[in-house]
């Protein structure tokens, strides 16, 4: 069964704490978005001391946080979300030209590493970085914004990186929901990562088990 992780897109403390807790008994990791207004057009709350506050909800064990990085300087992030619920960081591959210290870097520390791409980068450009991470994570949209239609493009992207890395988790971030997961799994993605079709779902755990069964919800 495919994984679903709910991606949390948030502008506040109060709305990142309601959204986790309203998937933390139904998901085993929530991506956070985090956007610094200069690699993207959109800033996004991001103190990463809302981390401690999580426990507060009662957990036990509480959903694995990672972290995507929407940012123009994505090594100054990595110290900064060094924490235990903290599991993997996503780099976006336009975000720096030399990528060997920050991954050395973040796996000092015990990161798992995801790499990202918008739509439009070419894979040549990046492909043999893929060689050094954990996770693919393909772009259905323009970074930056939720609710946006999926690019049906970068479909091939994950064909070719799936043919070349035949073990490689692949997730889809921008337009992933139960009409667009299918052709998504047959073209290789193991993790659908999803903001509006749960969250603006009038029911969350539905939804969350429609994207998983690849089904409409009935309830959204």
């Amino acid at each position: 069964m495919v994984e679903v992780v709910p991606s949390l897109l948030v502008n506040t403390r109060e709305e990142f704490l309601q959204r986790f807790d309203l998937v933390a008994s139904h998901v085993d990791r929530v991506q956070w978005d985090i956007m610094d207004g200069i690699f993207v057009d959109n800033t996004t709350f991001s103190d990463p001391l809302v981390l401690d506050e999580i426990d507060k909800l009662g957990y036990n064990p509480p959903p694995k946080i990672e972290a995507d990085l929407m940012v123009s300087d994505p090594a100054n992030w990595i110290e900064r979300l060094h924490h235990p619920g903290v599991e993997q960081l996503i780099f976006h591959v336009e975000s720096s030209k030399d990528w060997e210290p920050i991954f050395a870097q973040a796996r000092a520390i015990g990161f798992t590493i995801g790499l990202a791409a918008e739509p439009e980068t070419p894979l040549a450009g990046y492909e043999k970085i893929l060689e050094k991470v954990d996770r693919f994570q393909a772009m259905g949209g323009q970074s930056g914004f939720g609710g946006q239609k999926f690019n049906p493009a970068v479909l091939e992207t994950i064909k070719k990186v799936r043919s070349r890395f035949p073990n490689l988790p692949i997730s889809v971030d921008i337009g992933v929901n139960a009409e667009t997961a299918p052709a998504m799994l047959a073209a290789g993605v193991t993790i659908l990562v999803a903001g509006s079709a749960i969250f603006k779902a009038e029911d969350v755990p539905n939804a969350i088990e429609s994207l998983r069964n690849g089904r409409p919800s009935t309830t959204s």
